[in-house]
């Protein structure tokens, strides 16, 4: 705030460290996941939903296209958001703000992103394989 009590509007300089913070790799290392976010006018409550999702270990196949929507959401959520930040005529303090939001999206995106879906080509091929193993191991039994 400066001497008027106004809030100071952000400058070039802060702006751009404000951009450099949200574009680090390492940005959402020690961050919580938010408890909610904003999207497109609705609330979601993101931290129960990525728990709940990850708590039943692999993300079941009946969850998948919602895990995939909100994933795409988040991301447009985030463009959005670092698009204000970027554009935006800001004071320092609201920049602060969008900034630390958009780093809790990708906190949200890469706890989405590191869940686990399982190929099901692969366990498939995987089920194939085992019962191969159990027919050649059967077969070996009789024939010795």
């Amino acid at each position: 705030m400066n001497e008027n009590g106004d809030e100071e509007p952000l400058s070039d300089r802060r702006r751009r460290e404000l951009l450099e913070r949200v574009e680090r790799k390492t940005a959402t290392v020690g961050q919580q996941l938010p408890q909610s976010v904003e999207i497109q006018g609705t609330e979601m409550n993101l931290k129960e939903f990525v728990w709940e999702t990850k708590r039943q270990g692999t993300v079941p196949p009946e969850m998948r296209d919602r895990v995939r929507k909100v994933r795409a959401k988040l991301t447009a959520e985030r463009k959005d958001r670092k698009e204000r930040l970027e554009s935006g005529e800001l004071t320092e303090a609201a920049a602060e703000e969008l900034a630390q939001s958009i780093v809790g999206i990708d906190r949200a995106i890469s706890a989405l992103k590191n869940l686990h879906e399982p190929d099901l080509e692969d366990s498939a091929r995987q089920a194939k394989v085992e019962s191969s193993r159990r027919w050649v191991s059967f077969l070996d039994t009789i024939l010795d």
